[in-house]
């Protein structure tokens, strides 16, 4: 699998976009910054987008991209998370208040979005992917994804503090060759870190103990403003192989 880093910060800025992930130019995890960086075309041929939950650094790209796609596709782009999770984009987001609700335009029987509720834990098959969502510790409704193909597999967490299933699934899977997780904050900002919990070196450091230290662990949602210190104290975490996602860059599972 080619994972393509469309964006992968915890704020944004010039250099500095919210979470997107493409994969094999097909599957979408996530939709912080897909319309700022791919081209309309490209974001014609999306297919399926997997939302992890649905803060708006996730989403909003979601609501750009089906404006953008409208009236451009034969096919609604298929929108997957747990039940809990679409309720939340379709009471606060595709509201018709904040947003148009593209679950119903132009019309509910062709829809540009169709929201497709997922199980916990039970795998699915999106084409050749099989995927499955594990829930994880998070200020609203969240989950963390396992995507696989072809004997491999990846786990994107999205937004998490301290949690436990997720890394349990982790380490009864022999085919996860990466893991794509966050650390938000630095330490010093421990007790913002744990009040909206997300993730800082010293408690990510706790967190990789749960799971095999040999897979490459790629560090996303860095807050900008904290770069820099979060970096120096990564170094500190020395029980994975650890590096910080770079925007633009495609990385190889």
């Amino acid at each position: 699998m080619r994972i393509r880093v469309l964006g992968c910060f915890g704020g944004e800025a010039p250099g500095f976009h919210h979470p997107s992930f493409l994969i094999d130019e097909e599957l979408l995890l996530d939709a912080g910054s897909v319309t700022s960086s791919l081209s309309l075309e490209e974001q014609a041929r999306i297919d399926h987008i997997l939302v992890t939950h649905a803060h708006i650094n996730h989403t909003a790209g979601l609501a750009f991209l089906a404006d953008n796609v409208f009236g451009c596709r034969e096919k609604p782009v298929l929108v997957y998370s747990l039940q809990e999770v679409l309720k939340d984009l379709k009471d606060h987001l595709f509201n018709d208040i904040l947003w148009p609700d593209f679950t119903r335009l132009p019309s509910p029987s062709s829809p540009t979005l169709e929201f497709m509720a997922i199980p916990e834990r039970v795998p699915f098959r999106i084409g050749d992917y099989t995927i499955r969502a594990v829930r994880v510790d998070h200020v609203v409704e969240a989950v963390g994804f396992f995507v696989e193909r072809d004997g491999n597999a990846l786990l994107y967490t999205g937004d998490t503090g301290p949690t436990d299933e997720v890394w349990r699934v982790a380490r009864s899977m022999q085919s996860l060759k990466a893991i794509i997780t966050e650390s938000s904050f630095p330490n010093r900002y421990k007790a913002v870190a744990n009040a909206s919990k997300h993730l800082t070196p010293d408690s990510l450091r706790e967190e990789l103990k749960k799971v095999d230290p040999r897979i490459p662990i790629y560090i996303y949602h860095v807050k900008p403003q904290f770069l820099k210190e979060i970096a120096e104290e990564l170094q500190q975490v020395t029980n994975s192989p650890i590096q910080l996602m770079e925007e633009g860059r495609s990385y190889q599972v």
